[in-house]
């Protein structure tokens, strides 16, 4: 099991950031490696995410369900999927909430998330989880930063 606790610091508004997280085509946008396919009857959306662990690249196809409360402003993604070769899986539930920063203006974004891994690759991503989760939410927090600068 991996566990994600991390609070990314956005420069612009409590309702900016909301914006772009409550949309999940914009969140995409925002993630490195990532796709959003068509909404699908039951309201999940099919994925795909490519994650690089050293050198190699691991390719990720998934159903992702998105829930969010607009009045708390928070949320929660389930995601269910595979590997492109079959043989690991991945369940992960994120949960997420924008608050307004106190110590300065700005909001923060609290995260949480637990990821079981299991199969082929199991051992080789748990292994560098740590360093692609603070890679990756890097990255995200850049180009969310970017994205509601621009709106």
């Amino acid at each position: 099991m991996i566990k994600v606790d991390e609070r990314i610091e956005v420069p612009a508004s409590r309702d900016a950031v909301w914006a772009v997280l409550a949309d999940p085509r914009a969140v995409v946008e925002c993630v490195e490696g990532a796709s959003l396919g068509e909404r699908q009857e039951d309201g999940a959306y099919d994925a795909a995410l490519v994650v690089k662990f050293g050198p190699a690249r691991v390719g990720f196809k998934a159903k992702v369900a998105v829930e969010y409360d607009p009045a708390a402003m928070t949320g929660s993604v389930n995601a269910k999927g595979k590997d492109g070769i079959g043989g690991t899986r991945v369940h992960s539930l994120m949960k997420f909430c924008v608050l307004e920063r106190q110590d300065s203006p700005g909001s923060a974004v609290p995260i949480t998330a637990e990821v079981e891994i299991s199969g082929k690759l199991a051992s080789l991503i748990e292994s560098g989880a740590n360093l692609v989760v603070k890679r990756m939410v890097a990255s995200f927090t850049e180009k969310l930063a970017e994205r509601v600068a621009k709106a």
